[in-house]
């Protein structure tokens, strides 16, 4: 318990202004919250402010999947953290070394498609550029941190992330924030269960690169329990999409390190192959009792996804190559939705749910072989060749159900850069003294 008590005390001021800032914004809205923001701007303490907006970046993000209540001034909040960030930063070198250049032909390309064909306007064209801020923050301050002192670094990120998770489990308990559920499902401090799900999904991620780096103050049975928690996390949001997701990050994990466990999986895989079409896939569900965590009656139709694909498909066929820019996708579903199905309507009819349709439908296949370049990139990089491959499928796979990826300013992406830059930027003999 000492040695987490010397840890929060380490980052006491950066915990101390992350928490005024929040309560800050949940008692006085988005201006108050912003007014807090500017003490970090004006500090003459380098490293306290990168550290403090990196932390802010993460929860306010988090927090930003909140349409309304109490966080909903996180939703205006992250483009002042953005905004402010992007200033301290360019007092070290911004562009320099920054691997966020990688995503900027992405933001280009779609910016331009956007200003083009958009029916939107100007909002929509600054989606495109959004993504080139996002990553030039989260890269530069990944890069700067590291190479100041890398363990004191990955102690942050844990520390921060635990802040969060350890008010997110409080709340099972002691809900003060009102309802924490949606349809018996868990969403703790985020607007909605398969975000929670997602965030918990990426943490995870994170923190088993961090613990694969073995440079921080914490121990191997901390990151175990820890890890557990997230899974204990996911299975309460009722998320089948994060839950599988980390199961093919840690079995893609084990199938690439252990070659005989490989050979007998893929002969495993074959041989359930060959008898699957004999098995009833609810049967097997209801005989596990997991029928209602699974959602098996939602389960063929991917809780009525489907038919927004199709309709969605219809709709790529009209401009495949360019789409028609970017927040496209919901404009187009809601719309569609307004003229054949009206109101009261399913769920599944306010989003496409599915970000490969969602960047066809928005930047088509040309701004889609553009982010492609990106993740390549990202993935050529990474100095960490058997993690690469596994956070590369559970992107991948978790972008089938969910349109994360058709934006920046969510909780997502700058996951995902994080992720990304924890691989790609190597600790190393202090470089820059802060």
């Amino acid at each position: 318990m000492s040695k987490f008590l010397n840890i929060f005390l380490e980052f006491k001021l950066t915990i101390l202004w992350l928490l005024i800032i929040t309560i800050g914004g949940m008692f006085g809205g988005f201006i108050i919250a912003s007014v807090l923001c500017m003490p970090i701007l004006i500090s003459d303490k380098p490293l306290f402010k990168i550290e403090t907006l990196f932390g802010l970046f993460i929860v306010i993000f988090f927090l930003g999947d909140n349409f309304e209540g109490v966080f909903s001034f996180t939703q205006n909040l992250r483009f002042v953290i953005l905004a402010i960030s992007l200033f301290v930063l360019l007092k070290f070198e911004l562009f320099q070394s920054n691997v966020a250049k990688f995503i900027l032909p992405f933001s280009i390309v779609i910016t331009l498609i956007t200003i083009a064909v958009s029916p939107l306007g100007i909002q929509a064209a600054s989606r495109g550029l959004s993504y080139f801020l996002v990553a030039l923050v989260m890269f530069k301050s990944v890069q700067l941190l590291v190479a100041h002192d890398a363990k004191r670094f990955y102690d942050l990120i844990i520390t921060v992330l635990l802040l969060y998770f350890s008010v997110t489990l409080l709340l099972l308990f002691v809900p003060f924030l009102g309802d924490v559920y949606i349809n018996e499902r868990f969403n703790g401090l985020m607007g909605n269960p398969n975000g929670l799900g997602f965030v918990a999904m990426f943490s995870y991620a994170v923190i088993d690169i961090i613990r694969r780096k073995n440079q921080t103050s914490f121990s191997p049975h901390f990151f175990t329990a820890f890890k557990i928690v997230l899974i204990g996390l996911v299975i309460l949001t009722a998320s089948r999409t994060a839950l599988f997701s980390v199961l093919i990050y840690e079995i893609t994990l084990r199938l690439l390190k252990y070659k005989f466990l490989l050979a007998v999986v893929l002969l495993a895989m074959i041989y359930i192959y060959g008898i699957s079409a004999t098995l009833s896939t609810e049967a097997i569900v209801e005989s596990l009792g997991l029928s209602e965590y699974l959602r098996i009656d939602s389960l063929d139709d991917a809780s009525g996804r489907t038919e927004v694909w199709a309709v969605a498909l219809d709709e790529i066929q009209n401009q495949p190559w360019f789409g028609k820019g970017m927040l496209y996708d919901n404009y187009f579903i809601n719309d569609f939705a307004d003229r054949y199905i009206g109101e009261p309507r399913a769920r599944h009819w306010y989003g496409i749910w599915n970000s490969y349709l969602s960047l066809l439908l928005n930047v088509g296949i040309i701004g889609l072989l553009g982010f492609a370049f990106f993740w390549y990139k990202m993935y050529a990089l990474s100095q960490m060749r058997i993690v690469r491959v596994a956070f590369l499928m559970m992107c991948l796979f978790s972008a089938v159900s969910e349109s994360w990826m058709a934006a920046s300013m969510n909780a997502y992406m700058p996951m995902v850069f994080l992720c990304w830059a924890l691989q790609i930027y190597n600790p190393k003999p202090r470089e820059i003294s802060l």
